[in-house]
């Protein structure tokens, strides 16, 4: 999420204001840290850990090492860090996992050092101190809430969810948009089964069905090839629409969501937001090439221009459609937040979409990249080695 550059930050208050509207969320039993470039303290990344993990004992060191490695090839000259719990402060210093987070940050990082870090709780905020005990709070999140800051940022249509879980994708309450996009998608389905029939199965890799990779299909793949060209022209006219502010047919949408089951239809979607199309990619894996696209070091930083109404499109398919059909339609969502730094909404997109289909490959694609605390390669500029980075969840 970009920060809007007519935005002037003077105070730390007007960091924890900002904070929330990074990550897209309310932060909560959480460790947030946002690095600070340059010399006039540009906002660079943000990453959240939850404060349990930073207080594990075995493994919150080793957490907060591979933090400060990201904030310092961003070009962080200073980390602001800023701890979310809502107990008393005067029961903060007790709290087991509360003092041993702080004391990892302090030992390992040095950016919490006496008197932070900034403590936000359910109602007011404050720094820590210089005690052991956490000081007095100084300031009302309210006023953090209703101030200047959050004003410019709800000003350039940002927003903040509730809390993390809110970063899914609800579905609509139109019961009728409902109707029309679910029996679009059924009749979707049936029309592209007897398509795939025709096909001797639509393999998307010759011989991929049997298991043989260099075998040669035993029909002519033609038609299933029309097929997936109408549906990436389908999905094409889609984001046209979302970039015109158009209202988008629920039953376009019920019948992407079929063209999304299709592996090579899916990929194309991603190559139309993420790099070239889907004809310069690698021949071996749709996926892996997708992936190579965004994960070596110096690969294309998201355009919001083409982010945006993709995105759009996406969310107003899973919102209309029944769960099951939504499911690549988030795996895609959830691939599309990790690329663009998003990794709490990436991690909870690839949750949704596991509970719409077990085994959903590419939000398992994601899992696996948040859990091995992979950024995409654009954070670290030029180079041949995958971004490695703090899982940001």
């Amino acid at each position: 999420m970009d920060t809007p550059t007519t935005l002037r930050i003077s105070r730390p208050d007007d960091l924890l204001a900002v904070l929330p509207y990074r990550l897209g969320f309310r932060p909560r039993n959480s460790v947030v840290l946002l690095g600070l470039r340059g010399p006039r303290g540009r906002l660079g990344l943000v990453s959240r850990a939850d404060l349990a993990d930073v207080g594990d004992p075995a493994t919150g060191t080793g957490l907060l090492r591979d933090i400060a490695d990201l904030m310092h090839e961003d070009g962080a000259r200073d980390v602001f860090v800023a701890l979310y719990c809502d107990l008393p402060r005067d029961a903060l210093a007790a709290d087991p996992v509360v003092a041993r987070a702080l004391t990892h940050l302090r030992d390992v990082t040095g950016w919490a050092d006496p008197p932070g870090p900034w403590v936000v709780g359910d109602r007011t905020y404050g720094l820590w101190g210089t005690a052991q005990e956490c000081g007095p709070a100084t300031g009302e999140v309210a006023d953090l809430e209703r101030g200047e800051v959050a004003a410019t940022m709800v000003l350039h249509g940002l927003t903040v969810a509730a809390d993390r879980e809110h970063l899914g994708v609800p579905r609509t309450g139109d019961v009728q948009r409902r109707r029309h996009a679910s029996r679009a998608a059924r009749e979707a389905r049936r029309d592209v089964a007897v398509v795939r029939a025709r096909c001797g199965g639509g393999a998307p890799v010759p011989g991929a069905v049997f298991g043989l990779s260099d075998a040669v299909p035993a029909a002519d793949q033609g038609e299933m090839e029309v097929w997936r060209e109408g549906e990436l022209r389908r999905w094409s006219a889609l984001v046209a629409h979302a970039r015109r502010g158009a209202a988008l047919p629920a039953d376009e949408l019920g019948r992407l969501s079929a063209g999304l089951d299709d592996e090579l239809v899916r990929d194309g979607v991603l190559c139309s937001v993420v790099g070239p199309p889907a004809a310069h990619l690698p021949g071996r894996d749709p996926v892996g090439g997708t992936l190579d696209l965004v994960m070596l070091a110096g690969a294309p930083e998201p355009d919001p221009v083409r982010v945006g109404p993709a995105e759009h499109v996406l969310r107003a398919l899973a919102a209309c459609v029944p769960r099951r059909a939504g499911a690549q339609a988030l795996a895609v969502l959830a691939f599309l937040a990790w690329w663009q730094g998003d990794g709490a909404r990436a991690d909870v997109l690839a949750a949704q979409a596991l509970r719409a289909v077990p085994g959903t490959r590419l939000a398992e694609i994601v899992g696996k990249l948040l859990a091995a605390r992979l950024a995409p390669g654009w954070v670290h500029g030029a180079g041949n080695a995958p971004a490695s980075g703090p899982p940001i969840r």
